[in-house]
């Protein structure tokens, strides 16, 4: 019986190792001869992922080759040996039966069995093994090179340049370091180019060095795949993932390119291709299916489940996960059966289950126990499955739940001595405890997972707990401090290159310029946290903070221009407002993302309003209406209430704007949100009416109350994407002009000529910079460089520029000709083309 279930599965393991078929094919070929049949077995049985059958068969043809002193014979089964019992969670067995047979080679100088050994010893360090062994694993790599190299061997030369990048690839998973990846990426390429100079052999031509060098092209895709994945590099990584399962195929390899298509599959869902995700993972669940391996059937079907929930399918993905247990029973398959629950509880947790989906986690569990899986193993699944359930009370909103059983895992990893896991088991705490409304125990819980990270040298986990802090100091008031953290984390991320850290970090920061009222900075940090995250592929995450910039420039459009009537030409603010809320409506309808999607209806319609054209405002409140009404999001349909009851005012209809206030007071009082209930009662009290009499007599146009900003931990759950809690909160929102008559639309207004004021592009320029420093002033005159502006920022600082001013030439040498923001802006200006 296989002896995984679905958790901590490693197809970087089995894709980037040499493989072992061709010793059983070489093997099989010794007719009569006892111990190649069995190693040859051996190899059958890894092939079928059975590695307990494996090592056993190993075992024996290695103890048979030694009495008859075959060298290379025992080469062959310690390589078989040490990949069934690595593959079994006996590695440090397997390295020491390794080490030992490397030290007999050495003596007899067999360089060709000794690189092979090598090799296999790399591959068997760089997983799960602790520091010193993962350099190690390095240093067998290279030394595997050296002498194939030596040896002229193109095809095991590249398989050691693979083990080498295993083995990076490895280091930077566990310290999340950019430099690692990079060196991977430089060893496949190494690989690629070996493998890629072996000809095409003759019809007469034995084919096997031909077949290895096409199976190490696919190997060293998928590692380029993995390694671009890492790096954030989602486009390339599906592209080379879709070339290594075009390889595996080409060479009739169904095992391999069903992991390629299940690696595959993944990695479409994080580009938020989810019909490709689930075309994919249909055709590898096929395939193990067809090679009656349980595990990965688990494993697929648990990632196409995710790509059907994401595409909207929940029917779909209940159908197909009942159907599968279904046959999963049939056939007594223990395996399967615990593959299976774990998928519906994904498809429970879809249908906002929580409950259960953590009830079927624990069946699940109980059912590990009836497999071959070591007490390790067995220790670690459980441990990860806890885990799990603690997210799914978290999703469910059970923070209490959430917060024990995090609590329970993080002990379960504790004693299993994993560091890592205990430090993002430490997040899911951080999250409950602001849920709970307890800060100052997440800030507690975030310095316990900073202080693991450190001692790993783990930057981007160091940044994400950064990040978690700074949530806590904003639940706390701490503005300020939340603001040095956020900058904090950003720059960390920003050293080692991760778009996805620095894009939340910019979320935050933007976030917390909202809470200060301070809307530009807030619109220029969101705007650039949506350029990285379309730089990063992540489009959903783009469309939010499209959202949040549209919503900051709302509320600049509202603090600067208040007091314009509708006969007048539209303000340039009140335009950019406008424009950035039909975006983020683009952006979050691309996206396919209902709540956005709502919410960016909501700043449209405000934005409307605040245009004087209230009458276009309607239909987008009447449609995020039922969004909201359809998804339980009571906050949301509170604030669109109000803004019915905007629009009937501005419709003179007083009666209706009564009603609907009523409806939004009633449900900001059950939610006990002080802040709406007070808008609303300035409406239901007439008091906003007289106050608008007064001010017209005046010849003042009157400021109408408009809706709080949403929540987003309404949208996305306890810490929104990218653990955002603290938004602008329940405080004071900006206020909006109301609109003139309905029948007496805006008069269009002509583009401005000679493209923006110098003012403005000095404003533009400031902003920019001091997002970068991290500072809330900077005079135009000073130095950017002295004021903080480092060598890694100031390429963004110039990339940014060039994106927000095209046409403009910005040269290398851009920080030296002129230093200041106020000589950069004048050079913009003169250069100026549209």
């Amino acid at each position: 019986m296989p002896l995984g279930i679905s958790r901590g599965y490693e197809p970087g393991r089995t894709l980037l190792q040499l493989p072992i078929t061709y010793i059983g094919a070489a093997h099989r070929a010794r007719r009569g001869d006892e111990g190649s049949a069995q190693l040859a077995s051996a190899c059958e049985d890894m092939a079928s992922n059975r590695p307990d059958l494996a090592q056993e068969k190993a075992s024996d043809a290695r103890a048979i080759f030694q009495k008859r002193g075959d060298l290379q014979s025992i080469s062959d089964a310690t390589r078989v040996l040490m990949v069934a019992l690595a593959d079994y969670e006996s590695r440090a067995e397997a390295l020491d039966i390794g080490e030992a047979h490397l030290a007999e080679l050495r003596k007899t100088g067999q360089r060709a069995e000794e690189a092979l050994v090598l090799q296999s010893l790399a591959e068997v360090a760089a997983f799960r093994c602790r520091g010193e062994r993962r350099m190690q694993a390095v240093a067998w790599a290279e030394e595997a090179i050296g002498i194939q190299k030596e040896l002229e061997d193109k095809v095991f030369e590249g398989y050691a340049h693979l083990a080498l990048a295993s083995a990076l690839i490895q280091k930077g998973v566990k310290a999340h370091q950019r430099k690692h990846y990079q060196k991977a990426v430089k060893a496949l390429k190494a690989a690629l180019a070996l493998f890629g100079a072996v000809p095409v052999p003759q019809e007469d031509e034995d084919t096997t060095s031909f077949v290895l060098a096409r199976s190490g092209e696919a190997r060293a895709l998928h590692g380029l795949a993995s390694a671009c994945g890492r790096l954030e590099d989602f486009r390339t990584s599906v592209n080379r993932a879709r070339e290594a399962a075009a390889i595996w195929q080409e060479l009739g390899f169904r095992l391999e390119e069903a992991l390629e298509l299940e690696f595959l599959a993944r990695l479409q869902l994080q580009l938020g291709q989810f019909k490709e995700g689930r075309k994919s993972g249909e055709e590898a669940l096929k395939i193990f299916i067809g090679l009656k391996i349980s595990i990965w059937q688990g494993v697929t079907l648990r990632t196409l489940v995710k790509a059907l929930l994401r595409g909207k399918k929940i029917k779909e993905a209940r159908k197909l996960v009942t159907r599968r247990q279904a046959l999963f029973e049939e056939a007594k398959d223990v395996v399967g059966k615990a593959a299976a629950l774990d998928a519906t509880a994904e498809v429970l947790m879809a249908e906002g289950q929580a409950i259960e989906a953590a009830n079927l986690l624990k069946e699940a569990m109980k059912l590990a126990k009836n497999t071959q899986m070591k007490d390790r193993q067995l220790k670690k699944y459980e441990a990860t499955m806890t885990a799990e359930q603690a997210n799914f009370y978290l999703q469910g909103q059970k923070y209490e739940e959430a917060l024990q059983t995090a609590k329970s895992a993080f002990h379960l990893f504790e004693k299993l001595q994993c560091q890592v896991e205990m430090a993002t088991t430490l997040s899911t705490m951080v999250m409950a405890h602001l849920c709970l409304e307890h800060p100052d125990k997440a800030l507690e819980d975030t310095k316990k997972a900073i202080n693991i990270y450190e001692s790993l040298n783990d930057k981007k986990g160091e940044g994400l707990a950064w990040i978690n802090h700074c949530s806590g100091l904003t639940k706390m008031g701490d503005f300020d401090e939340a603001m040095k953290v956020a900058n904090k984390a950003r720059d960390i991320f920003a050293s080692q290159k991760l778009l996805i850290g620095e894009g939340q970090s910019l979320d935050h920061l933007s976030s917390l310029h909202m809470t200060r009222g301070d809307f530009a900075k807030s619109a220029t940090c969101a705007k650039r946290a949506r350029q990285i995250f379309n730089e990063a592929a992540c489009f959903r995450q783009e469309a939010f903070m499209a959202w949040a910039e549209a919503e900051a420039l709302f509320g600049l459009a509202q603090t600067q221009a208040e007091d314009f009537k509708p006969d007048e030409e539209l303000p340039e603010v009140c335009r950019k407002a406008a424009e950035a809320a039909e975006e983020a409506l683009r952006l979050a309808k691309e996206a396919d993302d209902e709540l956005l999607t709502m919410h960016a209806m909501q700043v449209v319609a405000k934005t409307r309003i605040m245009c004087f054209r209230h009458w276009e405002a309607g239909p987008f409140v009447e449609e995020s209406l039922e969004i909201a009404q359809k998804n339980n999001q009571r906050m949301e349909e509170a604030s669109l209430w109000l803004l019915k009851a905007q629009i009937c005012i501005c419709d003179g209809e007083d009666d209706k704007a009564k009603e609907n206030a009523i409806k939004s007071r009633d449900m900001f009082e059950e939610m006990g949100n002080e802040q709406g209930m007070e808008q609303a009662r300035e409406i239901i009290d007439g008091d906003y009416l007289r106050q608008q009499r007064e001010q017209e007599e005046m010849g003042i146009t009157a400021a109408t109350p408009m809706p709080m900003m949403p929540s987003e931990s309404q949208m996305y759950g306890a810490g929104g994407i990218g653990g955002r809690t603290g938004g602008p909160g329940p405080g004071p929102s900006p206020m909006a002009p109301p609109p003139a008559a309905a029948s007496a639309p805006a008069a269009p207004v002509a583009p401005p000529k000679g493209g923006p004021t110098l003012q403005q592009i000095e404003e533009t320029v400031q902003d920019i910079a001091m997002s970068l420093i991290g500072s809330d002033e900077l005079q135009l005159d000073s130095a950017l460089m002295d004021a903080g502006l480092d060598s890694l920022a100031s390429v963004e600082f110039q990339n940014t520029l060039t994106k927000e001013f095209r046409g403009v030439a910005m040269p290398s040498t851009l920080m030296f000709d002129f230093p200041t923001a106020k000589e950069i802006a004048q050079h913009i200006k003169d250069n100026f083309r549209g």
